[in-house]
């Protein structure tokens, strides 16, 4: 399936205490990747600093600061740092 691209928004905060998100960061140095990960379930994948290439098994693509794609359940996928970088994944609900 080819990748879905989402943007970040800083507006409307959610309070910390209504999220019940699994969260994870990757921080990677430019040239550096986390190669053959694969997500446990739907997750949004979203650029916080830098910019990375994600590859899946159908797609590829290069992200920038808040730019980001929706990865399905089981999903396997690999970062490459084109820059500093730091990538967050959020868990999104099914």
């Amino acid at each position: 399936m080819p990748l879905r691209r989402i943007a970040a928004s800083a507006s409307g905060a959610i309070s910390p205490n209504a999220s019940s998100l699994a969260s994870e960061a990757i921080r990677l140095p430019a040239g550096r990747s986390a190669l053959n990960r694969k997500t446990s379930g739907p997750t949004a994948l979203i650029v916080a600093e830098g910019a990375v290439a994600i590859g899946t098994l159908d797609d590829d693509a290069t992200l920038g600061v808040g730019e980001g794609v929706l990865l399905e359940a089981q999903a396997p996928y690999s970062l490459v740092a084109e820059s500093d970088s730091l990538t967050l994944l959020f868990s999104v609900p099914d």
